[in-house]
């Protein structure tokens, strides 16, 4: 039997990343099963007014800003620039986690206004972090919460072996809560967690915490690398 590769990303991202995982990977069997779903929020446009550069800690922001121009804009990622650069911004290097970003914004010191736009779901305040600079924060999505859909949880409950790559601590907490509520059904030790970071792999129960392989970058090239060397464990034990 194929091993599983439970991708929970939002559906465009969890897409993306079970076709490169068909090219990448050992064999295995795709589900691509969004716990969130990005939504737009309404805000005050006129927060962006001025505004001389932008702050994108996730690719979900870009669809919901307002036509801007050619801004720079400092993103967390590579798939966060990618998505930027798309829209017609001007991306600057972050340096791949919100630590990295907070460093590079706090020697830069650039001019402002500045705005970070966010989803309501925060890893770090950027805006808190960094008070003497021109900054201001504004939510524009929101990731909502959808539960495993029951055929997917049929396939993972007769699956004996799952592998499942996380993208941020929310996701961990996500995915935890429902292998938590179905613990009858999938068994953890049948899931092996890939994470993103140490924190992503923090957010996880102990169970899943020690089973969890760490990127080795907090991007997806890393995260592709660690998910294709989960599933050749994962062939090799089998």
């Amino acid at each position: 039997m194929l091993p599983i590769l439970l991708i929970t990303r939002p559906l465009k991202q969890g897409k993306r990343f079970a076709e490169e995982a068909e090219q990448a990977c050992p064999p295995h069997r795709a589900l691509i099963a969004p716990l969130s779903e990005v939504v737009p929020l309404p805000h005050d446009p006129a927060v962006f007014d001025g505004a001389k550069a932008l702050i994108l800690t996730s690719a979900n922001a870009v669809p919901f800003l307002p036509p801007l121009g050619p801004l720079p804009a400092w993103c967390v990622g590579p798939a966060t620039a990618q998505a930027a650069k798309a829209a017609g911004y001007v991306p600057i290097d972050g340096g791949g986690d919100a630590a990295s970003l907070i460093a590079r914004l706090a020697k830069a010191r650039p001019e402002g206004p500045v705005i970070h736009a966010h989803g309501t779901d925060k890893a770090r305040d950027i805006v808190a972090a960094l008070p003497d600079l021109p900054l201001r924060g504004v939510a524009v999505y929101e990731a909502r919460k959808r539960p495993l859909p029951p055929e997917i949880l049929a396939v993972m409950g007769a699956a004996d072996r799952i592998v499942a790559p996380l993208f941020s601590p929310r996701a961990s907490r996500l995915l935890a809560a429902e292998l938590a509520a179905r613990a009858g059904v999938i068994p953890l030790d049948r899931v092996v967690p890939v994470a993103i970071s140490p924190a992503c792999a923090e957010a996880l129960p102990p169970l899943l915490r020690a089973r969890a392989l760490i990127a080795g970058a907090p991007d997806g090239k890393a995260m592709m690398q660690r998910t294709s060397e989960a599933l050749s464990q994962v062939w090799t034990a089998g």
